[in-house]
């Protein structure tokens, strides 16, 4: 094709996207130079006991969750409220203040933002689900050993037994007792409340399960099925109840759950969103079940950038480790500083935190020196790769894809 005609071809495409969305881009041009973004260097004690200095940039959909999942304690050192295209220039001039950068610009423009691949991508929520076997027997082979050994043994102890409803007084007492209270204690901020239409007419279509010990309700939640799969939707306790739960009511409920689903011929529990963070609560909850991580719950991405030669930046990547997107594939990344990384050691990482859904794993083994690590101590053994690093190099490692490649 000659360039006469391919620059005719691209005009005439140009003039058919026009004239189809050409209303629409007036709009779209003004919500992106309005919306609203926030720039804030943070600076404070993260889990452990570790100082940390992070610079968050973002709309603020995950703001509220890192600061009360990453921080014992923190102030804002500076707070600057802007549009999305004009926050770089404050990124740029907080940047060398900070241990690590974490924007949370959301879809697609955090596509745009990475397109250098400077950034490690972290969904910002995971989904999670479990395929039901054809027997309880064989689900039940499904949970991990220690769900088997402790959380039934409890459920039994508890003396635990569950009732499906659909009675709309039921659901509504459930809304405003158990669901509002729990969701306020557990999220704060974060919380994403579900109106009361919405539960009351999801639970008459599906059931409100109760979890009873003697006559008393200590849990409940609200399943919905669909297409062969039973969703959990909502769940909440009693308000006397949500800071010191009785023992294993919340997995009575994902235990009776389970079975509603396969004794009603479901295929499938969906237990639905969870965050990329390995050490979140309701991740490593849900995995219990035997659930399987699945990158298809949001678009969105968490971009994180630690800063090379930092040690408060190796210690977060040390105490926080990510679910990462990589190459279509969700890829667990975890960091040893100081620590020897053998078999036993990858054995005990694999038992903390192993998923199904997470295809590979790398480590960063840090041994804290200045310098960079010594690659002929990389290796790649099955689904593990295990790459050398420094202190002044670790960051490159982490947030990019490795040079040591997969077999």
């Amino acid at each position: 094709m000659n360039p006469v005609s391919k620059a005719k071809r691209v005009c005439n495409r140009l003039l058919s996207f026009i004239q189809l969305y050409g209303q629409h881009l007036p709009l779209a041009c003004g919500m992106l130079f309005s919306m609203r973004c926030k720039v804030v260097l943070l600076r404070g004690t993260i889990n452990g006991g570790d100082s940390l200095s992070l610079l968050y940039a973002g709309r603020g959909k995950n703001y509220h969750y890192l600061l009360k999942h990453l921080f014992e304690e923190c102030e804002a050192v500076e707070a600057q409220k802007t549009v999305l295209p004009a926050y770089g220039r404050h990124l740029a001039r907080l940047e060398p203040q900070a241990d690590v950068v974490v924007l949370d610009i959301g879809w697609p423009y955090h596509r745009l933002i990475n397109r250098n691949g400077r950034y490690l991508e972290v969904p910002d929520w995971l989904n999670m689900d479990l395929e039901l076997a054809d027997s309880w027997e064989e689900t039940v082979r499904l949970f991990r050993h220690t769900t088997r050994r402790q959380d039934l043994r409890h459920i039994r102890l508890q003396g635990y037994r569950c009732e499906a409803t659909s009675d709309p007084a039921a659901l509504e007492r459930f809304y405003d007792t158990m669901y509002l209270p729990f969701i306020g204690s557990r999220h704060g901020h974060d919380a994403v409340k579900a109106s009361r239409r919405h539960v009351i007419r999801r639970g008459r279509q599906g059931c409100l399960l109760q979890i009873f010990q003697e006559e008393r309700v200590v849990a409940a939640g609200v399943v919905y099925p669909d297409d062969g799969v039973l969703f959990f939707l909502w769940m909440g306790m009693p308000a006397d109840c949500i800071e010191d739960p009785p023992r294993a009511a919340v997995s009575a409920l994902y235990y009776f759950g389970i079975r509603h689903a396969l004794d009603h011929d479901l295929w499938a529990v969906d237990f639905t969103g969870s965050r990329a963070f390995l050490n979140d609560g309701a991740f490593r909850f849900k995995r219990k079940w035997g659930a399987v991580a699945d990158d298809s719950f949001s678009p969105s991405s968490l971009l994180i950038r630690p800063q090379n030669g930092r040690i408060a930046a190796a210690r977060f990547c040390q105490r926080f480790p990510v679910a990462a997107r990589r190459g279509g594939t969700l890829e667990g990344l975890f960091l040893g500083l100081d620590e020897t990384i053998d078999a036993e050691w990858l054995e005990r990482l694999n038992a903390q935190y192993g998923c199904e859904g997470i295809d590979r794993v790398t480590v960063v083994a840090c041994s804290g020196a200045a310098g960079p690590g010594d690659p002929e101590s990389a290796f790649v053994e099955g689904n593990v790769r295990v790459i050398a690093a420094g202190l002044g190099d670790f960051a490159d490692h982490y947030a990019k894809q490795p040079a040591v490649p997969w077999p």
